[in-house]
């Protein structure tokens, strides 16, 4: 297979173009573990390319068994791939999936949502955080795309079995709330000074925590919509904590509180 093959073009660009993975309905997985980890999660894999100096490791056993096309590259095409420094030998196409809103509220239970977070890296702990604190799925209002290969690594397998919508920025926040409060959401943001602790947020089957770009937080409007306001207490000397370890602490908080 040569450098210049529309295989190797497409999945070059599947690693660094949103507007390629939205047309494609793809994004990258990079990583043996993470490629097995999105099979095992019942991922659809479109394919996956492997260096040909590096097949030492159970990925290819798990790729023949499950009949997915792998393709071997010298060692040089494959390093233009990846998107990281130090490549890891395997990347993988696969099919995005995304749910409809309709379909994420449908099951009950506490609700993540990303308004406006821009780092990857963020994004990709919170996904990691509200599977582990046993969230019903993450909304995505703007900011990032959580098909980011960051994203992806970030969270560590979650990203693959954790139920999530992505919802347009451009989309109004008030219909956003709207269409929640149909399925009996309250809504409880998160804010660095002025709120309650996380663990006195009313205990209710259906909370939408809402957390905010990493700079700027939440606007006003939008905490003027929620029902609570969550506050994590730091000590005067810490200015504020970023987004993904402030919402660690307060899905910690909600979740200790219903035990």
């Amino acid at each position: 297979m040569s450098f210049n093959s529309q295989r190797i073009r497409r999945m070059r660009r599947l690693a660094r173009d949103p507007e390629v993975r939205e047309l494609e309905g793809l994004f990258v997985v990079e990583g043996p573990r993470l490629v097995e980890e999105s099979i095992g999660a019942g991922l659809e894999i479109d394919e996956v390319i492997l260096p040909e100096d590096e097949l030492d490791h159970d990925l290819i056993e798990v790729l023949s068994q499950e009949k997915i096309q792998f393709h071997l590259v010298a060692r040089k095409i494959f390093e233009g791939l990846t998107t990281l420094r130090n490549p890891q030998p395997a990347i993988a196409s696969v099919s995005q999936h995304g749910i409809e809103l309709g379909s994420l509220v449908e099951k009950k239970g506490l609700l993540v949502v990303l308004s406006g977070v821009s780092d990857p890296g963020n994004c990709g702990n919170l996904i990691r955080t509200a599977e582990a604190f046993g969230a019903s799925g993450v909304l995505f209002h703007g900011g990032v795309d959580p098909y980011n290969p960051k994203v992806v690594r970030s969270s560590a397998g979650s990203f693959f079995r954790t139920r999530f919508t992505v919802i347009d920025e451009e989309f109004p926040y008030e219909k956003l709330f709207e269409e929640l409060k149909k399925s009996d959401y309250r809504f409880v943001a998160t804010s660095p000074s002025g709120g309650i602790a996380p663990e006195n947020v009313a205990d209710n089957a259906q909370i939408a925590v809402i957390l905010g770009n990493e700079p700027r937080g939440l606007p006003k409007e939008i905490e003027a919509l929620c029902d609570e306001i969550v506050t994590v207490p730091i000590e005067n000397t810490v200015e504020s904590l970023n987004v993904a370890t402030a919402g660690a602490v307060v899905l910690y908080g909600i979740k200790r509180s219903r035990i």
